[in-house]
This record gives C-alpha cells, sequence and structure tokens, in this order.
C-alpha cells in the first residue's frame, strides 16, 4: 500500500503541475528518494501512464489517464445526476425546477420537473429552449460566473429584447447586475421574462470549479414573497451543491 501511495502523489503532483517535472524535482517536492521516484516513473512511462520529453527528460501525465478520465467524464451525464435532486426541489418548493446549461455563449433548458400547483401557470421554458442570459435566472448565474472578460465579449455582441417593465437591456446595468450576482452566488429573476413569474437560480460547478449549469425554481411570483425568499434561496443554493459535490466538485465552504 505504500508503494501505490507514492505512485498516486508522483501522478496527483504531475497532474496539478502546470509544466513537465524532472526526477529530482519530484524527488524534493515530494520527499521521496530519487531511486524509488526514477523506479516509479520508469514504471508509469512503460504504461503510459506518464510520457517523457526525449529533450529535457522531464515528465508529464500520460495519454493512458486521459482515456480513463475521458471515460469517466462520458459517465457523468448531468441530467441523469441532477434529476434527482431536481425532483427533491420541485418536492420541497412546490415550484417547476428547471436545469439549464451553457453552450456557445448562450443558456438552453436540459430538463425540468413540473409542479402540481403550477400546472395551470404558463412558463416560457421548455427543454432545448434558450434561456435569455440577461432576463432569466438560470442563464444570469452562469454568465456572472464567467471572466468578466467574457462577460464583456457577450453582452457586447448580444441584441437584448426587452420582454417586461423588469428586463434589464442596458449592457452597463447589466454587467453591474451580473457582478451582485456573482457576490451573492445565486440569481433572482424578478418577473423580467414573464409579467407574474419569479425564478431562484443557484450554480452548478464541475471538478474544476467552473460553473458548467444551474438548478432554477420558477413559479408565479405571489408564491416567493419577501417571507418565504430566504428560505427558497438556501434550499436552491443547497441544491447547487448537492449537484456539484456528485460532479466531483466538494470545495463549497458552508457559512
Amino acid at each position: 500500500m505504500k508503494s501505490l501511495k507514492k505512485i498516486i502523489d508522483i501522478l496527483d503532483y504531475l497532474s496539478e503541475a502546470e509544466r513537465d517535472m524532472g526526477v529530482t524535482e519530484l524527488s524534493v517536492k515530494l520527499n521521496l528518494p530519487k531511486s524509488t521516484v526514477y523506479r516509479i516513473l520508469k514504471d508509469l512511462l512503460e504504461y503510459s501512464m506518464v510520457e517523457q520529453e526525449k529533450d529535457t527528460s522531464r515528465y508529464r501525465i500520460g495519454l493512458r489517464l486521459l482515456k480513463y478520465s475521458n471515460s469517466l467524464l462520458r459517465s457523468f451525464d448531468l441530467r441523469q445526476i441532477a434529476k434527482p435532486v431536481l425532483k427533491k426541489v420541485c418536492n420541497e418548493t412546490g415550484e417547476n425546477t428547471l436545469l439549464t446549461v451553457w453552450k456557445n455563449d448562450q443558456g438552453f433548458c436540459i430538463d425540468s420537473i413540473f409542479s402540481s400547483q403550477s400546472i395551470n401557470v404558463s412558463l416560457f421554458v421548455e427543454i432545448g429552449r434558450e434561456m435569455p442570459c440577461h432576463c432569466t435566472a438560470g442563464s444570469k448565474i452562469i454568465l456572472a460566473n464567467q471572466s468578466l472578460e467574457d462577460i464583456q465579449r457577450i453582452i457586447n455582441k448580444k441584441h437584448f429584447l426587452k420582454y417586461t417593465p423588469n428586463t434589464i437591456v442596458d449592457p452597463k446595468k447589466l454587467i453591474k447586475h451580473l457582478l451582485e450576482i456573482k457576490d451573492k452566488n445565486y440569481a433572482i429573476c424578478d418577473e423580467e421574462l414573464q409579467q407574474g413569474i419569479k425564478a431562484i437560480a443557484a450554480p452548478i460547478k464541475n471538478i474544476n470549479g467552473k460553473t458548467i449549469a444551474s438548478i432554477a425554481i420558477a413559479g408565479l411570483a405571489q408564491r416567493m414573497t419577501s417571507k418565504n425568499m430566504r428560505k427558497l434561496i438556501k434550499l436552491v443554493t443547497d441544491a447547487g451543491k448537492e449537484i456539484s459535490k456528485r460532479l466531483g466538485y466538494n470545495k463549497f465552504i458552508e457559512k
């Protein structure tokens, strides 16, 4: 088991390094004898777990590990992982729950659970539909977690429709709004897409901490009042953390 730990330590360090590493450097960083590091790397090289740069004799993670990681990532179907959490939130809040992903600088709804309480509520949302990034909670929270450069680029290239009197279409105001969302780590759509409809969304992060999706609840504004808003926000943000954890992200710090 001690030998296995040394192998894992070496692979962990190589996977986190931003450059190729030599035997001596790895030996110092991991406090292991050079002979041990050399022997392990030689064995890993034989099985393509690491690669060696011919000119410098330094090592990096090998293609075999990439093959394993790609296989693992393919097994993580976001809809399948998120579905139980979507159902739980729908049951606990009595509101519709939505799963939104980010693709080509746009948000798209890829799954939803509709509450029996909202059976007669007409929503803009449907699976496969684009969720406007300036006025839907699910897309706003994802956009807010992009880099400032990407936020500015995306906003500057889009023409925003004003769906209701509450819709923010001014680019400067929208950027300010998104920065506030990022700071709070949740987004609210306050009748910005449809009058009479509110939504609350939280980010979903992958194993690297990148926001790749969001979970949201949406329903009648009259049900999302100042009295229960704090409770609803906590339910949604906790759900976002739970899905993120299932995707391998575990760096949320509870406050």
